[in-house]
């Protein structure tokens, strides 16, 4: 298992997941912990990358936005998504952290991404992907 961290990217909102990455990398530069980015289409496709790669990196960040529409399609993405994530993270005890964002509309996802804010929700995912990875190599129990 390399000693890296990879992101996880969906692209369909693009401006939104360049900047919660962009947070992300922030985060895990100023921490010294290497990284690879693979870019995805959407939501849909990060469980996949995750169960691919699940046995090749030290940890994962998930970075994508959801965002409500007039149908229940994101309900169903959202549950769907998150559902399979889990699924493979509680099985496999992988460290993670996720900054898939589920909003009302483009604006919340705006302001979640924000660097300006302080409240980036990439940087927070990388530090708790840190964190994770820290819990998860102990041997000792608590």
């Amino acid at each position: 298992m390399e000693d890296i961290v990879l992101i996880i990217k969906s692209t369909y909102y693009k401006e939104i997941s360049d900047r919660l990455v962009s947070g992300a990398i922030e985060y895990l530069e100023m921490k010294g912990i290497l990284y690879k980015v693979v870019e995805v289409p959407g939501a849909l496709e990060i469980p996949v990358v995750l169960e691919k790669f699940k046995s090749n990196y030290k940890g994962f960040i998930i970075i994508g936005c959801i965002i409500r529409g007039e149908t229940s399609h994101f309900d169903i993405v959202k549950n769907t998504v998150i559902s399979y994530i889990y699924e493979i993270v509680l099985k496999k005890q992988i460290a993670l952290g996720m900054s898939l964002l589920t909003v009302e509309n483009y604006d919340q996802a705006l302001k979640r991404s924000s660097a300006k804010e302080k409240i980036n929700s990439g940087f927070n995912a990388a530090m708790v992907c840190s964190k994770m990875i820290e819990i998860l190599k102990k041997d000792e129990k608590f």
